[in-house]
């Protein structure tokens, strides 16, 4: 059986959807809600990102319904801050630097090997990968990233290409999105066809354009557990020269606008009443009767937990007193033995 959580107005089984006014779930409590068994719906929700500032690691704390992943290079290296000492391979000021060879060189199309020159090319690039987690499902809507190119502006191109099937069946290009100029226009769409002109960010300058890229119109890229959305990211220059010359990548993001964690755990059926809701500071808990186990406890929109209490065996009811907690919207989680469920509190 699944699992009926009971909110304001009641959900549809084993689906939450959460209305928060001001107040959005995070990650981490979308992913507790996963962990229960059920589906939650959250509003432009970012669930893998790579923040490439220390590492080319995704972030733990906001990967959400996907597994962990780092991006791989082909024909580019990160640099090895020989050539300028302000450019790493990370940093928190511009990000991940890369180029064909680690001081910053190699671009050129005459450079030996040949580099990319003014045009993207196939085989330069950083893939990025999504997978969905077992007993997930998640929508890719958007990749944001922020890009720009250290000492040029001079062929200096990014185009975002995706794949379904790890390039072997299909291939396509982002379709639109803005940068810090505005909405594209014209040719320019950011992808491999359309590629994005990058400005140039002055040595000691922090990396700071933004871009967000849309993925598959307004459908998105839906993927069941198991698949993987792969992403390229191709860079262009046509710098020559000894000057080093890096692509700087900072904060890849994959979002959503209606991303989807779903999960199928087994759960007995459990009703939760909460009165009174709003509240100020008591609040009674409605339950079935419960074993010497159980417990009810309360979880911030980031995922904390803010406080927990005991339920009397053989309870129907447990009082709550929540007045200490600052005002906001809370997940209260009831726990025995065999049974679990959620349900939304409003602390005014």
């Amino acid at each position: 059986m699944g699992v009926s959580v009971f909110l304001i107005p009641p959900p549809t089984p084993l689906f939450f959807s959460v209305v928060m006014k001001k107040h959005v779930l995070s990650a981490v409590a979308v992913a507790l809600l996963s962990s229960l068994g059920l589906a939650a719906q959250a509003q432009t929700q970012v669930f893998q990102q790579w923040p490439m500032t220390r590492n080319n690691q995704d972030s733990a704390a906001v990967r959400s319904g996907v597994t962990a992943s780092a991006p791989t290079l082909r024909k580019f290296v990160v640099s090895d801050g020989s050539a300028t000492a302000t450019v790493p391979a990370y940093s928190n000021l511009v990000g991940q630097a890369i180029a064909p060879q680690a001081v910053g060189t190699g671009w050129s199309s005459n450079a030996t090997p040949p580099g990319t020159g003014s045009s993207l090319k196939r085989t330069f690039y950083e893939q990025f990968t999504v997978t969905a987690a077992a007993g997930s499902t998640v929508r890719a809507d958007s990749v944001i990233l922020t890009a720009g190119f250290l000492g040029t502006a001079s062929g200096t191109n990014m185009g975002v290409v995706y794949s379904r099937s790890s390039f072997t069946a299909d291939s396509t290009d982002v379709t639109g999105g803005k940068g810090p100029n505005g909405v594209f226009s014209g040719v320019v769409t950011g992808g491999f066809a359309g590629p994005v002109a990058l400005a140039q960010v002055s040595t000691g300058a922090p990396n700071t354009n933004t871009y967000r890229l849309a993925l598959n119109g307004a459908t998105g890229v839906t993927l069941n557990a198991g698949q993987t959305l792969t992403i390229r990211v191709y860079f262009s220059c046509s710098s020559s020269g000894a000057a080093a010359r890096f692509a700087l990548l900072k904060n890849v993001i994959v979002k959503s606008r209606q991303a989807v964690v779903s999960a199928t755990k087994p759960l007995d059926k459990v009703a939760l009443g909460i009165y009174p809701n709003p509240t100020q500071n008591n609040v009674v808990v409605s339950h079935p009767v419960s074993k010497a186990a159980a417990t009810i406890a309360v979880y911030a929109a980031d995922g904390r937990k803010v406080a927990s209490f005991v339920a009397l065996p053989n309870a129907e009811r447990t009082n709550l007193n929540i007045g200490s907690l600052t005002n906001g919207i809370y997940l209260v989680e009831y726990t025995n033995d065999r049974q679990r469920s959620v349900s939304k509190i409003v602390k005014e």
